[in-house]
């Protein structure tokens, strides 16, 4: 199992950042050089990142090349890239290719895509094979995300419901990214979901969530996707699950904090894998 952090690509490049990126942010880089965040979170056990893909910002091959050299100089590891974040418009093949070929320039073996932004080409044939064709073409592999449930996805079960979703990837022979905090939210069991589905889960999306009256998709940063320990899930039997089914794919905090949380978060990690072992001695 590697433990990988989820970062925002703009927040290396503070230069670079458009309006949209200034807004959407994490904290991580706040008054931090890379230097310092990249050496930090190896220290707390990190082994690599996850890289998403700034919205409304287009990525050339330079820009990719200089986000390597950055990683490459802090020997950090790009074990997964995740899709532009997108709320009403559909991801099409053409920049899933380019997807595959800014994983390949990083090193990436995962790409994280949105069964929301994919929408209804899910159900269709040639979609489905391009995709295919893509893994085979780049040996990289897709993991779909489990999204959310809220009012404006009722119809789209297939997109959050734990059956329905494991089902249609399965169908396609598609992996999965497991969002624990989505399928909390959607009123799922996630120690039972990671069970059922543990041969087809390569990447797990972690961060811990408090169910709130208010918690809704207009307030979605409040009680979601929090530190470990700062919400209710059950994380530390969670975890125990993960080391005694000997899971083997990537452990990706998707976590909505600053440097030392996120730091913290990986001890708990690390001190939750360890206490397994100790139980077992």
């Amino acid at each position: 199992m590697k433990i990988s952090a989820s970062l925002f690509l703009s927040d290396m490049f503070p230069h670079k950042r458009t309006l949209y990126n200034k807004i959407v942010k994490s904290k991580v880089f706040d008054d931090h050089p890379p230097r310092h965040v990249f050496s930090s979170l190896k220290k707390a056990g990190v082994d690599g990142i996850e890289l998403l893909l700034p919205s409304y910002l287009p990525l050339m091959d330079h820009d990719i090349q200089e986000v390597k050299e950055m990683l490459d100089e802090n020997k950090t590891p790009v074990f997964s890239v995740h899709q532009v974040i997108r709320l009403f418009t559909r991801t099409h093949i053409a920049e899933i290719t380019r997807l595959f070929v800014v994983a390949q320039m990083l090193g990436a073996k995962v790409i994280v895509l949105h069964t929301s932004s994919a929408g209804r080409q899910v159900f269709d044939s040639e979609y489905v094979a391009a995709l295919h064709a893509l893994q085979k073409e780049y040996g990289i592999k897709v993991g779909f995300e489990n999204m959310e449930k809220f009012f404006g996805s009722l119809h789209k079960k297939h997109g959050w419901h734990s059956d329905k979703f494991a089902s249609l990837m399965k169908k396609n022979n598609f992996l999965i990214t497991f969002d624990i905090q989505h399928l909390a939210h959607s009123g799922g069991d996630i120690i039972d979901f990671f069970k059922k589905n543990k041969e087809h889960i390569i990447n797990i999306h972690l961060s811990d969530y408090k169910p709130h009256i208010f918690n809704t998709n207009l307030r979605p940063l409040r009680y979601k996707h929090l530190p470990l320990g700062k919400g209710e899930l059950p994380i530390q039997d969670f975890l125990q699950v993960l080391e005694k089914e000997q899971y083997n794919g990537l452990l990706t905090m998707e976590i909505n904090t600053d440097l030392a949380g996120l730091c913290e978060s990986a001890r708990i990690i690390h001190d939750g894998i360890k206490k397994k072992h100790e139980d077992n001695l």
